[in-house]
Protein backbone atom coordinates (compact mmCIF):
# COMPACT_ATOMS: atom_id res chain seq x y z
CA UNK A 1 0.00 0.00 0.00
CA UNK A 2 1.46 3.71 -0.61
CA UNK A 3 -0.04 6.59 0.85
CA UNK A 4 0.77 10.00 0.31
CA UNK A 5 0.66 11.91 3.21
CA UNK A 6 -0.26 15.86 2.65
CA UNK A 7 0.35 17.94 6.19
CA UNK A 8 -0.17 21.19 7.43
CA UNK A 9 3.07 21.64 8.80
CA UNK A 10 6.12 20.21 9.52
CA UNK A 11 7.30 17.49 12.63
CA UNK A 12 8.21 20.10 15.35
CA UNK A 13 3.68 21.53 14.78
CA UNK A 14 2.21 19.04 17.50
CA UNK A 15 -0.44 18.38 15.17
CA UNK A 16 1.35 17.12 12.08
CA UNK A 17 3.75 15.47 14.24
CA UNK A 18 1.36 13.57 16.86
CA UNK A 19 -1.38 13.14 13.77
CA UNK A 20 1.05 11.82 10.72
CA UNK A 21 4.95 11.88 11.28
CA UNK A 22 5.07 10.13 14.63
CA UNK A 23 2.89 6.81 12.84
CA UNK A 24 5.71 6.80 9.60
CA UNK A 25 8.27 4.36 11.70
CA UNK A 26 5.00 1.51 12.53
CA UNK A 27 3.63 2.44 9.13
CA UNK A 28 6.54 1.87 7.35
CA UNK A 29 7.72 -1.64 9.20
CA UNK A 30 4.00 -2.72 8.35
CA UNK A 31 4.91 -2.55 4.57
CA UNK A 32 2.83 0.94 3.95
CA UNK A 33 5.12 3.08 1.97
CA UNK A 34 4.57 6.53 2.76
CA UNK A 35 5.25 9.89 1.17
CA UNK A 36 5.32 12.90 3.05
CA UNK A 37 4.67 16.79 1.18
CA UNK A 38 4.36 19.42 3.60
CA UNK A 39 2.62 22.89 2.94
CA UNK A 40 4.16 25.20 5.69
CA UNK A 41 7.82 23.56 6.74
CA UNK A 42 8.94 24.08 9.99
CA UNK A 43 11.43 26.72 8.85
CA UNK A 44 8.16 29.06 8.04
CA UNK A 45 5.49 28.38 10.57
CA UNK A 46 6.64 30.96 13.15
CA UNK A 47 3.68 32.96 11.87
CA UNK A 48 0.90 31.15 12.65
CA UNK A 49 1.72 32.17 16.02
CA UNK A 50 0.88 35.92 15.20
CA UNK A 51 -1.86 37.50 16.52
CA UNK A 52 -3.70 38.92 13.73
CA UNK A 53 -4.94 42.21 15.82
CA UNK A 54 -1.25 42.87 17.49
CA UNK A 55 0.66 42.18 13.76
CA UNK A 56 -2.23 42.68 11.11
CA UNK A 57 0.68 43.09 8.11
CA UNK A 58 3.13 40.38 9.22
CA UNK A 59 0.04 37.73 9.76
CA UNK A 60 -1.32 39.25 6.26
CA UNK A 61 1.94 38.18 4.61
CA UNK A 62 2.18 34.67 6.44
CA UNK A 63 -1.52 34.39 4.94
CA UNK A 64 -0.06 35.13 0.78
CA UNK A 65 2.47 32.69 1.66
CA UNK A 66 0.63 29.64 3.13
CA UNK A 67 -1.92 29.95 -0.40
CA UNK A 68 0.76 30.27 -2.45
CA UNK A 69 2.15 26.98 -0.85
CA UNK A 70 -1.18 25.52 -0.29
CA UNK A 71 -1.72 26.10 -4.28
CA UNK A 72 1.36 24.34 -5.28
CA UNK A 73 1.18 21.61 -2.74
CA UNK A 74 -2.56 20.55 -4.28
CA UNK A 75 -0.81 21.29 -8.35
CA UNK A 76 1.61 18.37 -7.09
CA UNK A 77 -0.87 16.15 -5.31
CA UNK A 78 -2.92 16.27 -8.66
CA UNK A 79 0.13 15.09 -10.68
CA UNK A 80 1.21 12.41 -7.99
CA UNK A 81 -2.12 11.05 -7.19
CA UNK A 82 -2.52 8.32 -9.60
CA UNK A 83 0.91 6.78 -7.82
CA UNK A 84 -0.69 6.38 -4.44
CA UNK A 85 -3.45 4.22 -2.71
CA UNK A 86 -4.50 6.45 -0.26
CA UNK A 87 -4.16 10.27 -0.05
CA UNK A 88 -4.22 11.28 4.09
CA UNK A 89 -4.74 15.11 4.09
CA UNK A 90 -3.65 16.34 7.70
CA UNK A 91 -5.69 19.66 8.39
CA UNK A 92 -5.23 21.35 4.96
CA UNK A 93 -8.22 23.44 3.47
CA UNK A 94 -7.10 23.06 -0.65
CA UNK A 95 -8.84 26.11 -2.46
CA UNK A 96 -11.64 24.80 -4.93
CA UNK A 97 -10.25 24.10 -8.08
CA UNK A 98 -7.72 21.66 -6.20
CA UNK A 99 -10.84 20.52 -4.54
CA UNK A 100 -12.76 19.98 -7.62
CA UNK A 101 -10.01 17.59 -9.23
CA UNK A 102 -9.68 15.72 -5.44
CA UNK A 103 -13.59 14.91 -6.00
CA UNK A 104 -12.87 13.24 -9.58
CA UNK A 105 -9.68 11.53 -8.49
CA UNK A 106 -9.90 7.76 -8.17
CA UNK A 107 -7.44 7.94 -5.41
CA UNK A 108 -9.35 7.98 -2.00
CA UNK A 109 -8.99 10.53 0.16
CA UNK A 110 -8.79 10.66 4.42
CA UNK A 111 -9.02 13.79 6.08
CA UNK A 112 -7.29 14.46 9.19
CA UNK A 113 -8.21 17.71 11.59
CA UNK A 114 -7.32 17.59 15.16
CA UNK A 115 -8.97 21.35 15.78
CA UNK A 116 -12.80 22.64 15.93
CA UNK A 117 -11.53 24.46 12.63
CA UNK A 118 -14.82 24.89 11.14
CA UNK A 119 -15.12 28.02 13.93
CA UNK A 120 -12.30 29.96 14.95
CA UNK A 121 -9.87 30.50 17.78
CA UNK A 122 -8.77 34.14 17.21
CA UNK A 123 -12.36 35.98 17.92
CA UNK A 124 -11.15 39.31 17.75
CA UNK A 125 -13.50 40.77 14.80
CA UNK A 126 -10.58 41.16 13.01
CA UNK A 127 -10.59 40.94 9.15
CA UNK A 128 -8.24 38.59 8.90
CA UNK A 129 -10.43 35.94 11.82
CA UNK A 130 -12.83 36.70 9.83
CA UNK A 131 -11.98 35.73 6.31
CA UNK A 132 -10.33 32.72 7.87
CA UNK A 133 -13.51 31.61 9.63
CA UNK A 134 -15.09 31.94 6.31
CA UNK A 135 -12.78 30.03 4.69
CA UNK A 136 -12.91 27.18 6.94
CA UNK A 137 -16.52 26.72 7.25
CA UNK A 138 -16.67 26.86 3.78
CA UNK A 139 -13.38 24.70 2.88
CA UNK A 140 -13.78 22.15 5.93
CA UNK A 141 -17.26 20.32 4.60
CA UNK A 142 -15.86 20.83 1.26
CA UNK A 143 -13.01 18.50 2.26
CA UNK A 144 -14.72 16.28 3.84
CA UNK A 145 -17.23 15.50 1.42
CA UNK A 146 -14.91 14.69 -1.12
CA UNK A 147 -13.07 12.41 1.62
CA UNK A 148 -13.68 8.78 2.18
CA UNK A 149 -13.00 8.82 5.64
CA UNK A 150 -12.27 11.14 8.29
CA UNK A 151 -9.97 10.99 11.65
CA UNK A 152 -11.09 13.49 14.42
CA UNK A 153 -9.74 13.85 17.88
CA UNK A 154 -12.79 13.81 19.71
CA UNK A 155 -16.67 13.39 19.82
CA UNK A 156 -17.55 17.15 19.57
CA UNK A 157 -15.80 17.31 15.97
CA UNK A 158 -16.51 14.05 15.03
CA UNK A 159 -20.14 14.81 15.34
CA UNK A 160 -19.43 17.93 12.84
CA UNK A 161 -17.64 15.40 10.31
CA UNK A 162 -20.32 12.41 10.57
CA UNK A 163 -22.51 14.63 8.29
CA UNK A 164 -20.00 13.88 5.67
CA UNK A 165 -18.24 10.79 5.92
CA UNK A 166 -17.37 7.58 8.14
CA UNK A 167 -15.60 8.66 11.09
CA UNK A 168 -12.40 7.19 13.24
CA UNK A 169 -11.78 9.23 16.59
CA UNK A 170 -8.54 9.28 17.71
CA UNK A 171 -7.55 11.34 20.39
CA UNK A 172 -3.78 12.76 20.45
CA UNK A 173 -2.42 9.97 20.35
CA UNK A 174 1.19 10.59 22.31
CA UNK A 175 4.67 9.02 22.08
CA UNK A 176 5.32 8.08 25.77
CA UNK A 177 8.67 6.79 24.84
CA UNK A 178 10.21 9.83 25.85
CA UNK A 179 8.47 10.06 29.08
CA UNK A 180 9.11 6.38 29.80
CA UNK A 181 12.87 7.59 30.08
CA UNK A 182 12.12 10.42 32.32
CA UNK A 183 9.70 8.35 34.46
CA UNK A 184 12.88 5.38 35.34
CA UNK A 185 14.56 8.53 37.01
CA UNK A 186 15.17 8.56 40.61
CA UNK A 187 12.99 11.06 42.26
CA UNK A 188 14.56 14.42 43.08
CA UNK A 189 13.73 16.21 46.39
CA UNK A 190 13.17 19.90 45.44
CA UNK A 191 12.35 22.58 47.74
CA UNK A 192 9.47 24.19 45.20
CA UNK A 193 6.16 22.60 44.25
CA UNK A 194 6.39 23.34 40.49
CA UNK A 195 2.55 23.89 38.49
CA UNK A 196 3.48 22.73 34.88
CA UNK A 197 1.64 24.53 31.85
CA UNK A 198 3.32 24.14 27.89
CA UNK A 199 1.50 25.59 25.25
CA UNK A 200 2.55 28.63 22.69
CA UNK A 201 1.19 32.25 22.76
CA UNK A 202 -1.78 31.69 20.87
CA UNK A 203 -3.33 30.24 24.33
CA UNK A 204 -0.77 31.09 26.75
CA UNK A 205 -3.64 33.73 27.45
CA UNK A 206 -6.01 31.30 29.05
CA UNK A 207 -3.75 31.31 32.17
CA UNK A 208 -5.11 34.83 32.89
CA UNK A 209 -8.55 32.78 34.61
CA UNK A 210 -6.51 31.37 37.09
CA UNK A 211 -4.66 34.51 37.89
CA UNK A 212 -6.62 35.24 41.14
CA UNK A 213 -6.41 31.82 42.61
CA UNK A 214 -2.37 31.35 41.55
CA UNK A 215 -1.73 34.82 43.57
CA UNK A 216 -3.72 33.85 46.36
CA UNK A 217 -1.82 30.24 46.49
CA UNK A 218 1.49 32.18 45.74
CA UNK A 219 0.83 34.07 49.00
CA UNK A 220 0.25 31.00 51.63
CA UNK A 221 2.88 29.05 49.89
CA UNK A 222 5.92 30.35 49.31
CA UNK A 223 7.36 27.55 47.78
CA UNK A 224 5.24 27.67 44.79
CA UNK A 225 6.75 28.08 41.39
CA UNK A 226 4.79 27.93 37.64
CA UNK A 227 6.79 26.99 34.92
CA UNK A 228 5.45 28.45 31.58
CA UNK A 229 7.11 26.44 28.58
CA UNK A 230 6.41 28.01 25.09
CA UNK A 231 5.14 31.58 25.98
CA UNK A 232 5.60 34.61 28.49
CA UNK A 233 3.25 35.29 31.00
CA UNK A 234 3.35 36.66 34.31
CA UNK A 235 1.94 37.85 37.63
CA UNK A 236 2.17 40.03 40.39
CA UNK A 237 3.54 38.20 43.25
CA UNK A 238 3.45 34.66 41.66
CA UNK A 239 7.37 32.64 41.10
CA UNK A 240 6.88 32.34 37.53
CA UNK A 241 9.88 31.02 34.66
CA UNK A 242 8.79 30.88 31.32
CA UNK A 243 11.34 28.68 29.31
CA UNK A 244 10.83 28.16 25.28
CA UNK A 245 9.56 25.12 23.92
CA UNK A 246 12.46 22.73 22.66
CA UNK A 247 11.18 19.44 21.29
CA UNK A 248 14.41 17.40 22.28
CA UNK A 249 13.45 18.92 25.88
CA UNK A 250 9.89 18.97 26.80
CA UNK A 251 10.07 15.65 28.59
CA UNK A 252 12.57 16.13 30.92
CA UNK A 253 10.97 19.79 31.12
CA UNK A 254 7.72 18.34 32.53
CA UNK A 255 9.58 15.56 34.29
CA UNK A 256 10.78 18.56 36.40
CA UNK A 257 7.05 19.93 37.65
CA UNK A 258 4.88 18.42 40.39
CA UNK A 259 1.68 19.04 38.85
CA UNK A 260 -0.05 19.88 35.02
CA UNK A 261 -2.63 22.51 34.47
CA UNK A 262 -4.75 23.49 31.61
CA UNK A 263 -7.44 26.36 32.59
CA UNK A 264 -9.75 26.37 29.38
CA UNK A 265 -12.76 27.99 28.67
CA UNK A 266 -15.63 26.98 27.34
CA UNK A 267 -16.44 27.87 23.91
CA UNK A 268 -16.78 26.17 20.14
CA UNK A 269 -13.27 26.48 19.54
CA UNK A 270 -12.01 25.00 23.26
CA UNK A 271 -14.43 22.28 22.79
CA UNK A 272 -12.93 20.71 20.06
CA UNK A 273 -9.75 20.52 21.64
CA UNK A 274 -7.76 17.56 22.00
CA UNK A 275 -6.49 17.72 25.58
CA UNK A 276 -2.99 16.90 24.62
CA UNK A 277 -1.42 19.16 26.94
CA UNK A 278 -3.34 16.60 29.89
CA UNK A 279 -1.65 14.06 27.79
CA UNK A 280 1.29 14.84 28.09
CA UNK A 281 1.44 15.58 31.89
CA UNK A 282 0.05 12.39 32.67
CA UNK A 283 2.67 11.09 30.33
CA UNK A 284 5.31 12.43 32.43
CA UNK A 285 3.35 10.93 36.11
CA UNK A 286 2.31 14.41 36.94
CA UNK A 287 -1.21 14.64 38.42
CA UNK A 288 -3.53 17.23 36.49
CA UNK A 289 -5.89 20.06 37.26
CA UNK A 290 -8.30 21.71 34.74
CA UNK A 291 -11.52 22.77 33.61
CA UNK A 292 -14.38 20.08 32.41
CA UNK A 293 -14.39 20.99 28.40
CA UNK A 294 -14.34 18.93 25.59
CA UNK A 295 -12.44 16.24 25.91
CA UNK A 296 -10.82 16.67 29.05
CA UNK A 297 -13.81 15.15 30.72
CA UNK A 298 -12.67 11.74 28.86
CA UNK A 299 -9.26 12.34 29.36
CA UNK A 300 -9.00 12.63 33.35
CA UNK A 301 -10.61 10.80 35.35
CA UNK A 302 -11.92 12.72 38.48
CA UNK A 303 -9.99 12.38 41.90
CA UNK A 304 -8.50 9.71 40.21
CA UNK A 305 -5.67 10.75 37.79
CA UNK A 306 -6.48 14.59 38.54
CA UNK A 307 -9.20 17.04 39.38
CA UNK A 308 -12.20 18.75 36.91
CA UNK A 309 -12.23 22.49 38.83
CA UNK A 310 -14.94 24.86 37.53
CA UNK A 311 -14.25 28.87 38.90
CA UNK A 312 -11.51 30.11 41.31
CA UNK A 313 -12.92 28.51 44.62
CA UNK A 314 -12.62 25.15 42.39
CA UNK A 315 -9.05 25.67 41.12
CA UNK A 316 -7.75 27.15 44.42
CA UNK A 317 -8.97 23.98 46.39
CA UNK A 318 -7.76 21.63 44.36
CA UNK A 319 -4.06 23.16 43.84
CA UNK A 320 -3.93 23.14 47.95
CA UNK A 321 -5.04 19.98 47.93
CA UNK A 322 -2.45 18.78 45.42
CA UNK A 323 0.33 21.26 46.73
CA UNK A 324 0.28 20.12 50.23
CA UNK A 325 -0.05 16.34 49.80
CA UNK A 326 3.32 14.71 48.01
CA UNK A 327 1.78 11.53 48.57
CA UNK A 328 -1.46 12.04 46.94
CA UNK A 329 0.60 13.92 43.57
CA UNK A 330 2.53 10.49 43.56
CA UNK A 331 -0.92 8.02 43.32
CA UNK A 332 -2.96 10.53 41.06
CA UNK A 333 0.48 10.61 38.37
CA UNK A 334 0.65 7.31 38.56
CA UNK A 335 -3.10 6.32 37.90
CA UNK A 336 -2.86 9.17 35.22
CA UNK A 337 0.39 7.68 33.86
CA UNK A 338 -1.24 4.11 33.86
CA UNK A 339 -4.01 5.54 31.93
CA UNK A 340 -2.23 7.42 29.33
CA UNK A 341 -0.54 4.42 28.59
CA UNK A 342 -3.66 2.11 28.21
CA UNK A 343 -5.72 3.93 26.07
CA UNK A 344 -4.52 7.27 24.58
CA UNK A 345 -0.80 6.12 23.53
CA UNK A 346 0.43 5.83 20.43
CA UNK A 347 1.31 1.95 20.24
CA UNK A 348 -2.25 1.26 21.43
CA UNK A 349 -4.17 3.43 18.66
CA UNK A 350 -1.76 3.52 15.23
CA UNK A 351 -3.31 -0.24 14.49
CA UNK A 352 -6.42 1.42 14.23
CA UNK A 353 -5.22 3.77 11.64
CA UNK A 354 -3.39 1.50 9.90
CA UNK A 355 -6.45 -0.64 9.55
CA UNK A 356 -8.52 1.97 8.21
CA UNK A 357 -6.09 3.05 5.57
CA UNK A 358 -5.96 -0.38 4.46
CA UNK A 359 -9.78 -1.24 4.25
CA UNK A 360 -9.97 2.76 2.44
CA UNK A 361 -7.40 1.61 0.24
CA UNK A 362 -9.26 -2.24 -0.59
CA UNK A 363 -12.43 -0.33 -1.05
CA UNK A 364 -11.24 1.57 -3.64
CA UNK A 365 -12.99 1.54 -7.18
Amino acid sequence: MQVLFVTQYGPRAASSRTRVFNYLPFLRAQGVDCTVLTVLPDRVIAGSQVIASRQPVRKGLYYLGAAWRTWSCGVRVIRWAARFDVLFIQKVIFPPPIRWWLRRSATPVVYDFDDAIFTTEIRTGHWLARWKEARNARGLPAMLSLSRHAVVENQYTGQFARRFCPVLTITGPIDTSPYDTMAARPAVARDKVVLGWIGSGSTVAYLDRIRRPLQSLAARFPSLRLLVIGAEWSAVGVDVECRPWVLEREAADLAGCDIGIMPIPDDPWTRGKGGFKLLQYMAAGLPVVTDPVGINADIVADGHSGYLVDGDQGWSAALQQLIEDADLRQRLGAVGRQRVKERFAQHVQQGHLLAMLRQVAGGAS
